[in-house]
């Protein structure tokens, strides 16, 4: 009975069935085309990951484009702001100038006025009969006195610049009151451009105003001003598509009174701004 068990123990270990082997659970992508033809990706895995690495990269470079991108425009701005600042102080500069001169003229006509009054009192203690001021010294008085209230105003900076691109003609000078002590000064301004000197017709007037032997007959329709130091006086025309037939133009500015204070022509050089490029 022994030798029995040990002959079935024996017969049931020599066929037990072999343990089976690991499979190969490796992936694999089939594309099958519409001719039947299958074309194999082994390790899918990897090309995922290879293009999940690459669209992290790419992802990086445009965030990393993109704060560059928004720094060099924050530099443009400062740039241009300081720009517009240099501009700006350069104008103040040139108008201190401007203003510095017209009180060194002034400052000029005064004493020649001074030394004439000194040689008048000479010439009258020399001349103690006379009773009276020759009238030749009166006119000269008059004379020396006229270019002083003259030069109370007077205009600078005169410049024209035309738009192409939206046929606009800008036209723009600087009114400066001379006299510092005085007080501001008020009145109108004009200007008129001149394709041909006789022919009234071809004449472009700012502000439009009838003209009466080439002046403007009405001096109330001019531009309105009030200066303490200086002022830029504009104006502004639409749709002047040829303005380069002008040849001269004239500035008119008067008292608040119709007394004519400056009369001055210029012959005219247009500036052209640069079209916008979209």
């Amino acid at each position: 009975m022994e030798d029995l068990s040990r002959n079935l123990a024996k017969v049931i270990k020599e066929h037990i069935p072999p343990k089976p082997s690991k499979r190969d659970r490796s992936w694999s992508i089939l594309f099958l085309e519409d001719r039947g033809h299958m074309i194999s990706i082994k390790k899918p895995k990897m090309v995922v990951i290879t293009l999940a690495i690459i669209l992290v990269i790419a992802i990086v470079s445009f965030f990393w484009s993109l704060i560059i991108f928004r720094s060099m425009i924050e530099d443009n701005k400062n740039l241009s702001n300081a720009l517009d600042i240099s501009r700006q102080e350069v104008v103040s500069l040139r108008d201190e100038k401007d203003l510095l001169m017209v009180r060194l003229v002034v400052a000029e006509a005064k004493i020649k006025n001074r030394d004439a009054d000194i040689l008048t009192s000479d010439s009258k203690a020399i001349d103690k009969t006379a009773s009276l001021p020759d009238k030749k010294q009166v006119g000269e008085k008059t004379d020396l006195a006229g270019p002083e209230k003259l030069q109370k105003t007077t205009m600078a900076d005169f410049s024209i610049l035309f738009e192409p691109d939206t046929d606009v003609l800008n036209v723009q000078f600087k009114i400066i009151n001379a006299s510092q002590n005085d007080p501001p000064v008020s009145g109108h301004a004009f200007v008129i451009l001149k394709q041909n000197k006789d022919d009234q017709s071809t004449w472009l007037t700012f502000p439009s105003v009838s003209l009466v032997s080439g002046k403007p007959a009405n001096f109330k329709k001019g531009q309105y001003f009030s200066i303490l130091r200086f002022k830029i006086i504009k104006f502004k025309a639409q749709n002047e598509s040829d303005p380069k037939r002008f040849k001269t133009a004239t500035v008119f500015v008067f008292a608040t009174t119709g007394e004519l204070l400056i009369e001055k022509s210029f012959p005219v050089e247009i500036k052209e701004s640069v079209p916008n490029q979209t």
